[in-house]
């Protein structure tokens, strides 16, 4: 059980972490929406995230790392899908507050 909590502890630590510089990649993308090294990042890196989340049986958190995925994979332009970005970039906004608290 202790092994566990310890893996627990490194993935919860990682995903926090990675979390942390979506959220900077995503803000780089308000400002250079063509910006493919940062979206290519935002990919790799959400795709990470929802390999932890799925590890922590934290669902909202792992749905919300597949839908980046998903909304940015072979993007060239994020102005494309505005609506759909600024909605993703609020709710990743709110669940990476509230993360920090989930593991408890």
């Amino acid at each position: 059980m202790a092994l566990l909590e310890s893996h627990k502890k490194l993935f919860h630590d990682e995903c926090s972490r990675l979390m942390l510089v979506i959220l900077g990649n995503i803000q780089k993308l308000d400002k250079n929406p063509t910006d493919l090294d940062t979206i290519e990042s935002v990919v790799n890196l959400a795709d990470v995230v929802r390999g932890d989340a799925k590890f922590l049986e934290y669902v909202e958190l792992e749905q919300t790392a597949k839908m980046i995925v998903e909304l940015f994979t072979g993007m060239k332009d994020i102005r494309k899908r505005q609506r759909e970005f600024d909605a993703v970039k609020e709710h990743f906004g709110r669940l990476e507050k509230t993360f920090f608290l989930s593991l408890g």
